[in-house]
């Protein structure tokens, strides 16, 4: 059967117990066109043909005492059919094999019409082995263009608070898309995409052109704007905005960095940060950006994807902008983005179990 699997990744892995002979579990899932899951796992080492319990809940905080399935280990998949559920409630897993436990998984992407780069940043384990609550947290790409199909997944979601990030010349007509959410503006970065978007087109803005302008707008939302995501942490503090949707246009640059901020508060791993990070590469579609973009010349396909691509180089061109700054990351937070210690405390109450 073929399936056209919505393109997500996700990798968790499970800490060996002191006993050696129990697994590790590497487990993804991943959602077809239809709505249905798709788990996949492997084992290392590998183990005899043993069951593989699937446990299946609605709240990523309370399961089942007894699996909703039981597989084969050596099959390394299972479909979970979701097509009969009309309330369309998220699911979330956990697989039991050879003695260990999973850690949860959900898919992390959401395959909208319009918006780009939609995508859950829980499921993340920190240092200290607590785990980011899904369902809590989305960073994605603009709302503007939002379709009906878009806004129900929207309130599915239970969306409660939406945080525009765009840069500050975004025009009014452009935001609040989203009704049922209390709509909160925060532009971070004096120009965005919607400024150099007509200079791509007329072949005005070549491949060395986008460089430059991403590593600018990186050091302009670091040295200009620290004030705003300081704001954006004020919304993140408060239990009852939550679940929260940020965005910038493409879910990458404002909400990339957001993120990084954020998930360094959480104390999640730096390379787990990094991941995060790359994974809008995954989340960008450029054909929903430009129209017949194929067909664009080889110059303004070359400066559209300098534009929209996702490169780790962007993101430490930003934090050396930071050290050359505050002389650190953890001081540049602190003093600029007024994460105390006591607002670190109140984030992972409210999003880390």
């Amino acid at each position: 059967m073929k399936l056209k699997l919505f393109t997500c990744v996700v990798l968790l892995l499970v800490t060996l117990y002191s006993c050696t002979s129990k697994p590790t579990v590497i487990a993804l899932c991943e959602r077809d066109a239809k709505g249905n899951y798709i788990l996949k796992w492997e084992l290392y080492p590998e183990t005899d043909n043993v069951p593989a319990e699937i446990f299946v809940s609605d709240n990523d905080s309370v399961f089942p005492s007894t699996p909703s399935f039981t597989v084969k280990s050596n099959d390394y998949i299972a479909i979970i059919d979701n097509t009969s559920d009309s309330v369309e409630k998220r699911k979330y897993f956990r697989i039991k094999i050879g003695g260990t436990m999973s850690n949860i998984i959900t898919n992390r992407f959401f395959e909208m019409d319009s918006i780009q780069n939609f995508r859950d940043i829980g499921g993340y384990i920190t240092n200290d082995n607590r785990t980011v609550r899904w369902g809590k947290l989305f960073r994605s790409g603009s709302f503007f263009r939002m379709t009906t199909h878009d806004s129900v997944e929207l309130s599915t979601l239970g969306i409660k608070t939406v945080i525009d990030l765009r840069s500050e010349d975004v025009k009014r007509p452009y935001i609040d898309r989203f009704k049922s959410a209390n709509n909160v503006r925060i532009p971070i970065s004096e120009k965005g995409y919607s400024s150099i978007s007509q200079k791509v087109m007329d072949g005005k803005f070549l491949r060395g052109d986008a460089v430059i302008y991403t590593q600018d707008t990186y050091k302009d939302m670091i040295v200009n704007f620290a004030d705003d995501y300081a704001r954006f942490f004020d919304y993140l503090c408060d239990e009852n905005n939550y679940p929260i949707a940020y965005n910038c246009y493409l879910g990458k640059d404002q909400s990339g960095l957001a993120t990084y901020f954020l998930l360094r508060a959480l104390d999640v791993p730096l390379d787990v940060i990094e991941e995060d990070y790359m994974w809008s590469g995954i989340g960008i579609d450029r054909t929903k950006l430009v129209k017949d973009a194929d067909s664009l010349t080889e110059s303004r396909q070359e400066a559209l994807t300098m534009l929209t691509k996702t490169d780790l180089a962007y993101l430490k061109y930003g934090i050396s902008c930071i050290r050359e700054m505050s002389g650190s990351v953890d001081d540049y937070m602190l003093n600029k983005l007024k994460i105390t210690p006591e607002k670190k405390k109140k984030l992972k109450a409210i999003l880390l179990h």
